[in-house]
């Protein structure tokens, strides 16, 4: 069994070790600083000597399983364990912030929490709600923050399984025999096995992200520490960079994009208007010719959508300058484009009369063998 130190102080960082068994998949050791993946919180990584360690898990028995790259130790081996601390640390931040922000959803709004996840870039709480109104979650970060500037006070202690249910906790106990149960002061205690920070303080800061639904539940997603600080920087220079952009203050930012949007809506709809016209008098100075309607267009071909069936039962094959073609003509004559163009893999589909796709090629080179094909 492995002395698991990182309960007794979960800010060690190194201690000296010995291996006790080297498997498949890594090494176990008489004693360890690492805590396994667990609860929602990644395994530690680090160094055991010169050993690269990155990953821990448990093994069958529960013990630290450290994963190894590369070549493993012997049995019997000695050397310095020593923790990835930046790695450690970050993530006993996301962990108590985690607790803090799953105490006060339940406290607070009578949110519970049903499954939790750290990762790297922000920690997610699923609640056991299909929906939260965005005042709620927001409110909780202003509530979370105030509790890290009051710095409650976070302690974790082993007790019996009896004097934890005393406690009438968030969260149902899932182990039978003595429990750890972890304490965050005035505000929280709920049974776990992760490790914590001393106090909420080290946080820092946290803020509200996102959320989502899943599993018929909402997903709450959090920023917390320098994760926070990074964001709230981040989302500050984007809105300088659109103030500087629009010649616009901040709070008039989002009212100047919703008039560029509008204006660039009905530009949209001019330039489609006068494409349209376009396709319309191209089609007309075309139909002078004899046989098939053979060109290529100025406009996007999809402009001559509505004027087509002016051609009654002529066909027609147009092309633009990004490939794109347009067919009046038969199912028949159709698959016979297909065919003869195949060269240039035509691609595309329709209705009897109406076909659209696209083709590879020069654009000129297309229209000749198009004009062969169909007027011979």
């Amino acid at each position: 069994m492995t002395d698991k130190l990182y309960y007794i102080d979960g800010y060690l960082r190194e201690t000296e070790a010995t291996v006790v068994s080297v498997t498949e998949k890594g090494i176990i050791l008489n004693r360890t600083v690492f805590y396994p993946e667990g609860g929602g919180q990644p395994g530690d990584r680090g160094w055991f000597g010169t050993f690269h360690i990155i990953d821990t898990q448990k093994d069958e028995d529960g013990n630290p399983l450290h994963i190894i790259k590369g070549d493993k130790p012997s049995v019997g081996e000695k050397a310095v364990l020593r923790l990835d601390w930046d790695h450690r640390f970050f993530y006993m931040k996301e962990h108590s912030a985690q607790h803090l922000v799953s105490a006060l959803l339940f406290s607070k709004h009578g949110i519970g929490t049903v499954a939790v996840h750290q990762g790297e870039d922000f920690f997610t709480v699923e609640t056991d709600k299909d929906d939260i109104p965005e005042e709620v979650l927001l409110c909780t970060e202003d509530e979370a923050n105030e509790a890290i500037r009051e710095n409650h006070g976070i302690e974790q202690r082993e007790m019996s399984h009896e004097e934890a249910e005393a406690l009438g906790m968030r969260r149902s106990i899932k182990m039978e025999g003595n429990v750890k149960v972890v304490f965050i002061k005035d505000l929280d205690a709920v049974a776990c096995g992760g490790v914590h920070l001393h106090s909420t303080g080290e946080i820092g800061e946290l803020q509200y992200y996102g959320s989502e639904r899943i599993r018929g539940h909402v997903r709450t997603m959090w920023k917390c520490s320098d994760l926070s600080v990074a964001y709230r920087r981040e989302n500050r220079a984007i809105v300088n960079a659109a103030c500087s952009c629009l010649s616009s203050e901040p709070v008039s930012v989002l009212s100047s994009i919703e008039r560029i949007l509008d204006e660039n809506s009905l530009l949209k709809r001019k330039l489609k208007n006068a494409e349209e016209k376009i396709a319309g008098l191209e089609l007309e100075a075309h139909k002078g010719t004899a046989g098939a309607v053979v060109f290529g267009t100025s406009v996007p071909v999809s402009s001559f959508e509505d004027v087509l069936s002016s051609l009654g039962e002529r066909n027609a094959f147009i092309i633009d300058a990004d490939g794109r073609f347009m067919f009046h003509g038969t199912g028949d004559l159709f698959n016979d484009l297909k065919t003869g163009l195949a060269a240039y893999s035509l691609r595309g589909g329709g209705r009897e009369w109406f076909y659209r796709g696209s083709v590879k090629g020069p654009v000129n080179s297309v229209l000749e063998e198009a004009q062969r094909l169909l007027n011979g």
